[in-house]
């Protein structure tokens, strides 16, 4: 598995490519420290433990304990992806990494937790028609309708579409294409819309499927 970032959505616009206007999320990165480098013989499987975001003021005592074993000072986000065994080799606790491994991505695959609408009804979670809004019909516009038979079998089917709670879930966008990169800013400009609020947080990670820039 490839490295993988977390970033901080800051926002949608529009920049010019060519004759023609491009929808990009811009996406903010700060710092990336090592914690911890995780191996075969110690841990079972190859990774890397990274700590990101502003600095914790009052991180519980275990996790103060953590930091302080690599000499990091404790951070907001802490997660780790699996690399191969060679390329933990190379690292070691304490060190940065580096925004500039984002200039040989091409396409990146972006993960988060998509924006929480709460409980909706079945013509917003579903896209159901609804009833009819002309005569016969009376305070059931919205309602999704008969939703079982009657005595045989006497259920609701598991896996009928009904109302629900909706959205909060983690979502995955591939082969989203980089539009720019500003290494003074340490932001980047990603085509197309990335799940999750402004101010979220979102894993970046080159594409899986797409790997090559458009000749």
């Amino acid at each position: 598995m490839s490295m993988k970032l977390l970033l901080k959505k800051e926002g949608m616009t529009s920049v010019g490519v060519g004759s023609d206007r491009v929808p990009v999320t811009l996406l903010s990165y700060s710092d990336h420290v090592i914690v911890q480098i995780k191996t075969l013989e110690k841990d079972g499987y190859s990774a890397i433990q990274v700590a990101s975001g502003p600095n914790k003021k009052k991180p519980v005592k275990p996790m103060k304990g953590h930091f302080a074993d690599s000499s990091v000072e404790p951070k907001r986000h802490l997660f780790e992806f699996r690399v191969e065994p060679s390329v933990a080799a190379d690292l070691k606790v304490g060190d940065l990494v580096p925004f500039d491994s984002i200039a040989e991505w091409a396409y990146v695959d972006a993960q988060a937790t998509s924006k929480g609408k709460g409980f909706s009804g079945v013509m917003k979670a579903h896209n159901f028609a609804g009833q009819r809004a002309s005569h016969g019909v009376s305070i059931s516009h919205r309602k999704p309708g008969s939703i079982g038979q009657c005595q045989d079998p006497g259920r609701v089917f598991k896996g009928k579409k009904m109302a629900k709670r909706l959205g909060g879930v983690t979502k995955s966008i591939l082969s989203l294409k980089i539009v720019s990169i500003d290494p003074e800013n340490k932001t980047i400009a990603v085509k197309g819309s990335v799940p999750g609020p402004r101010g979220s947080y979102v894993f970046l990670a080159q594409s899986l499927r797409k790997t090559k820039r458009d000749s």
